[in-house]
C-alpha cells in the first residue's frame, strides 16, 4: 500500500522571474486584468493565478510552467502531536 505524506507548500518564483525579464509587473497586472495587489500576492505566493493564466505566465516568461514556484523548506522543528502529547495547562507555583 502508498504511503502518503503531508502536501508540501509551494514557493513562488514568479516575483524573481518578473523581475529578471524585460517586462515589468504592470504589463502583467493589464494583460490578466488584475489589480496590483492580485499581481503581488502572485509574486509572493498568497495566491495563485489559474491554470491557463500559469501557462500564458510561463510562455511569456520562457520558462516552464514547474519553474513557477519550488517546494519551500520544511521547517525543521517537528509539530507535536496533541493526541498524543496533550497541553496540559500547569500553574505556576
Amino acid at each position: 500500500m502508498r504511503e502518503f505524506r503531508e502536501i508540501k507548500k509551494l514557493k513562488s518564483n514568479i516575483g524573481e522571474l518578473i523581475d529578471q525579464s524585460p517586462y515589468k509587473r504592470e504589463f502583467f497586472r493589464k494583460r490578466y486584468n488584475k489589480t496590483p495587489n492580485t499581481i503581488s500576492n502572485w509574486c509572493t505566493g498568497k495566491s495563485q493565478p489559474t491554470a491557463t493564466e500559469l501557462f500564458d505566465l510561463a510562455f511569456i516568461l520562457g520558462v516552464k510552467v514547474d519553474e513557477l514556484y519550488d517546494f519551500a523548506e520544511e521547517p525543521s522543528y517537528k509539530k507535536r502531536d496533541l493526541t498524543v502529547e496533550p497541553i496540559t495547562n500547569k500553574k505556576r507555583p
